[in-house]
């Protein structure tokens, strides 16, 4: 998120940084409110867009809660972030 912050931030200054920003917090809010409401994507994640901005995240649900594997462009490779888990995060 740090690049994508610091992109946006020299292409259009602290304002558009900012607005990336809060539509990240409302993204991960969104995913916190209704977890299960964003449709499976690639590598069994759950998939949630940004609105106006080309990134998504790619998060798992369970017992234990939420977890964000990635915050991933939306013209990465497909296999962006999918090496992750849960398990070799521990």
């Amino acid at each position: 998120m740090r690049v994508a912050l610091d992109y946006y931030e020299f292409e259009g200054g602290p304002d558009l940084a900012d607005r990336f920003f809060a539509e990240v917090e409302s993204c991960i809010s969104a995913i916190e409110k209704r977890p299960k409401g964003h449709h499976f994507s690639d590598g069994g994640y759950r998939r949630a867009g940004l609105r106006s901005f080309p990134y998504h995240f790619l998060y798992e649900v369970d017992e234990e809660g939420i977890w964000i594997a990635a915050l991933r462009h939306d013209n990465r490779h497909p296999s962006y972030g999918l090496r992750r888990n849960k398990r070799s995060q521990r």
